[in-house]
């Protein structure tokens, strides 16, 4: 088994170990998990308090990285040949 170490959440007033996702309900809440905070209640001291939890890459998010990386590697080279809208149209034969 590989030497791990596991993240352990303490509770900021009495960094006790004992901590355990506290249900969600009401205004703050919902305005907290807006900015990625969800709640938590220590089991000793009775403290709710949020932790941030960082969001995870979805698969897309990586396709459409990988995407952009391959559009820039084989972009050519910009030079003055841009097409510009002010410029007349050539007649049609």
């Amino acid at each position: 088994m590989p030497n791990e170490t596991e993240h352990v959440t303490r509770c900021p007033r009495c960094f006790g170990r004992d901590v355990r996702p506290s249900r969600k309900g009401g205004f703050f809440d919902g305005l907290m998990e807006r900015f990625r905070r969800t709640p938590y209640r220590c089991r000793s001291c009775h403290n709710r308090f949020y932790l941030y939890i960082p969001r995870e890459k979805d698969e897309f998010d990586e396709l459409e990285e990988t995407e952009d990386q391959a559009e820039t590697e084989t972009a050519p080279p910009e030079t003055g040949a841009e097409h510009k809208p002010d410029a007349p149209k050539p007649a049609e034969p």
